[in-house]
């Protein structure tokens, strides 16, 4: 279950996840440019350039759904950006990996392409615990459900070390609604948040409640309330 669900990019691309046919994930590389950086490649080249925490998702064998937040020490949360690409439309980028990485970077951009996605969908963070309305995009509006791990001013606007602001973002595009739930396990469970965080989720089909794992915690499964575990 866990397997196949988006983790952060670059550790959880590094295996070769998810299957793109045609195409392979790699590093960028260990220099000072690009590491941490991860690439994805056909046979012409590379196409696609992702620096730290993408989250990639096929949504069929031609389109990728990859989203990020940026991230803030105070003020409001931004928005976490859902990106489709349309893979057949992406040229190989030209010009040194080295170069191209250092400028994604200088830019602040998350990613890298040579054209740009087939469109950039925000979903607000800034309001928590109360179903939202939303208008997807026409190519997710047959997605029934989305999981999606975030930040949260409307949780915590100003984390610390001590005070975490993590929320699990529900997203339901075929019906048009969001809502953010904070992670009350997590945020007030004194841990090292620059040293210990979650990774990725996913919904047990069989019994409906939505099992994670994440970096230096133990596995857990949330209860009904999405809030705590069991």
């Amino acid at each position: 279950m866990l397997d196949s669900a988006p983790g952060p990019s670059p550790w959880y691309l590094r295996a070769g996840k998810p299957a793109v046919p045609g195409y392979k994930w790699a590093a960028a590389g260990d220099s000072s440019q690009t590491a941490g950086a991860t690439v994805l490649s056909g046979r012409d080249g590379t196409v696609l350039i992702l620096d730290f925490h993408n989250y990639v998702l096929p949504v069929d064998p031609e389109t990728l759904l990859v989203w990020h937040q940026h991230g803030v020490e105070t003020g409001l949360t931004p928005p976490v950006v859902l990106r489709i690409f349309r893979l057949p439309d992406l040229r190989p980028l030209e010009g040194d990996l080295e170069e191209l990485c250092g400028s994604m970077r200088r830019s602040g951009a998350p990613f890298m392409a040579s054209s740009s996605p087939l469109c950039e969908f925000p979903v607000p963070t800034t309001a928590a615990s109360r179903r939202l309305r939303q208008t997807f995009p026409d190519q997710l509006r047959h997605i029934e459900e989305l999981l999606i791990l975030c930040h949260s001013s409307a949780v915590e606007a100003s984390p610390t070390w001590e005070l975490n602001n993590l929320a699990l973002l529900v997203a339901r595009p075929s019906e048009g609604t969001y809502e953010l739930f904070p992670q009350d396990w997590f945020n007030s469970a004194n841990l090292d948040y620059g040293y210990q965080w979650v990774t990725r989720v996913a919904r047990d089909p069989r019994t409906g409640r939505i099992h994670g794992e994440g970096v230096r915690i133990s596995p857990f499964v949330l209860d009904e309330t999405l809030r705590n575990t069991l």
